[in-house]
């Protein structure tokens, strides 16, 4: 803040303390957060733009109940969580503990026009064994066709994944990746968000037995007890 207020003193040559330069900031809209890293500018636009409308046109097929439209995806959890916000006492800092322990990984399908969530749960990393194993229970299960979203993941599209492309589309399940660096495409990532950022608390950091237990009573109760607008 202060290097900002520095270099637009000499620009106007007018001069200001820091807390009416910010008094003027929020009065204008802007709130003070914290910035993220992006990849979007390695994206092709138009490529980009173009799965979009395919998407609209999924969707459209998905409500007249042409097809299931899914999205697939992998996060981890571990006892080092994404920190969250919270409110706290002046001169007091909530601290959440810390440890070097093999965390957990969930690889999970989500329909969100029938708010649907199924999947699987695996200690450490997980692997192409994963995604085969996880897409082949859920192909079995299908009674139309079904496209699946994902992204470019090596695991997605080892030489061993592809082996079971075929069996998987005489189910009814087609794999449709979305291009490089575009993440948002991906709804199951909103998902990923929630569970992470709102829907688990501090307390269930306690131990990995406690948090796998939590994510997982969490994402059975999707749909009922928590749920998410997407469309």
């Amino acid at each position: 803040m202060q290097k900002f207020v520095a270099t637009h003193v000499q620009k106007l040559g007018k001069s200001a303390c820091i807390r009416t330069v910010q008094r003027i900031l929020k009065g204008a809209g802007f709130v003070w957060k914290r910035m993220r890293n992006s990849l979007k500018r390695n994206r092709n636009e138009e490529l980009f733009r173009f799965f979009i409308e395919e998407l609209k046109r999924l969707k459209k097929e998905a409500k007249e109940g042409k097809i299931n439209l899914c999205y697939f995806d992998e996060t981890g959890l571990s006892l080092n969580p994404n920190v969250p916000y919270a409110w706290q006492l002046k001169g007091t800092t909530a601290i959440l503990p810390a440890e070097r322990i093999k965390g957990i990984t969930i690889l999970g399908i989500l329909d969100p026009l029938q708010e649907k969530f199924s999947g699987n749960m695996y200690q450490g990393a997980a692997n192409s064994e994963c995604v085969i194993q996880t897409l082949e229970e859920y192909s079995k299960s299908l009674k139309k066709k079904t496209i699946l979203v994902l992204d470019n993941a090596a695991i997605h599209k080892s030489k061993i994944v592809k082996t079971y492309v075929d069996s998987w589309r005489k189910r009814g399940l087609y794999l449709q990746f979305i291009p490089a660096y575009c993440p948002e495409l991906n709804l199951i990532e909103i998902l990923w968000k929630h569970l992470k950022h709102f829907w688990l608390k501090p307390k269930d950091y306690i131990s990995m037995e406690v948090l796998a237990e939590r994510a997982i009573s969490i994402l059975q109760q999707y749909g009922k007890e928590y749920t998410i607008t997407y469309f």
